[in-house]
């Protein structure tokens, strides 16, 4: 008589074993290939990536011998996508400001301090080149610093130091205009040039200083002599037209004035007032002397 299972019971069909073996295998098979593929991407799977404003210098590197071959150039952001042993080089194409500092002496032999800043880009679709030809990422260390610092050196020595500041704009056009046809024909394009920040050494201040009170010195006396040679000169054309003649008209015209003379507080002309002209010398052309009352005038010398 048969038994009706009770709800509480469960009843568990198993798989033949050859089915069980069967799946075990494939799950083996599925987790070697996971590991398989870990391992490669590993050892040389990629997945080259280039940021915005970049461009990639996109190769392929062999695993173990070999020269790396040039793939392609991309421009960020992009990537390649998964790939065997892919690299790249990602070189920024944006204007980038090179700034450096710079100690020489000028055309007056004084040390100046400045800093010199060139705004500079590579041109675009030039990473291949940049890359193979001028270092790739350091194609500013290797290929530029050097000419740039050198134009900018042997520019602004020729200019005395403290007319630097005055002439920069005009020292900038120079610069910039000798790196522009210096780097003509390569990828990397100078946009912009400037100098700023000079400054000198508490020395060559002091001497400045020094320099401009001799200046100031010398000027001072520079117009003493110009004074000295014109009230000379004066004297001269003075003397020079003091005639005799001369002389006794104006002592003349100065007695005239004297016998005419108000007394003070009066209306009235000094009519007591007597003035005496007296030669001084015996051919009548000296300066007479003058007397006005009182005692009594000396008799002129024979």
């Amino acid at each position: 008589m048969a038994t009706t299972p009770k709800s509480a019971d469960v009843f568990v069909i198993k798989p033949p074993l050859q089915e069980r073996v069967r799946f075990v295998g494939k799950l083996g098979i599925l987790v070697a290939v996971m590991l398989a593929m870990m391992v490669i991407n590993a050892i040389g799977g990629s997945n080259a990536f280039t940021p915005a404003g970049h461009e990639g210098y996109v190769f392929q590197q062999p695993l173990a011998i070999g020269q790396r071959e040039f793939v392609r150039t991309q421009r960020g952001p992009t990537s390649t996508g998964w790939a065997w042993r892919y690299g790249v080089t990602n070189l920024d194409m944006r204007i980038t400001t090179y700034s450096e500092e710079l100690k020489i002496f000028s055309s007056d032999n004084l040390e100046v301090t400045f800093e010199a800043h060139a705004r500079i880009r590579l041109k675009n679709g030039s990473a291949k080149e940049v890359v193979e030809r001028y270092s790739g990422t350091e194609w500013y260390a290797n290929n530029v610093r050097r000419p740039y610092t050198t134009a900018v050196r042997e520019t602004v020595r020729k200019v005395e130091a403290f007319t630097i500041k005055d002439q920069s704009l005009q020292i900038a056009h120079t610069v910039l205009g000798r790196l522009r046809d210096e780097y003509k024909d390569t990828p990397i394009d100078f946009v912009s040039f400037t100098i700023g920040n000079i400054s000198y050494p508490k020395s060559v201040e002091e001497r400045v200083v020094q320099n401009l009170a001799s200046e100031q010195r010398r000027q001072r006396m520079d117009v003493l002599e110009v004074r000295a040679k014109g009230e000379a000169e004066a004297q001269q054309i003075e003397q020079a037209t003091l005639t005799p003649l001369f002389v006794q008209h104006e002592a003349a015209e100065l007695y005239r004035d004297l016998a005419m003379e108000k007394d003070e507080g009066t209306e009235k002309a000094g009519k007591a007032k007597v003035v005496l002209v007296i030669p001084t010398r015996g051919d009548r052309a000296g300066v007479p002397n003058i007397y006005q009352g009182g005692a009594e005038p000396q008799k002129a010398a024979k």
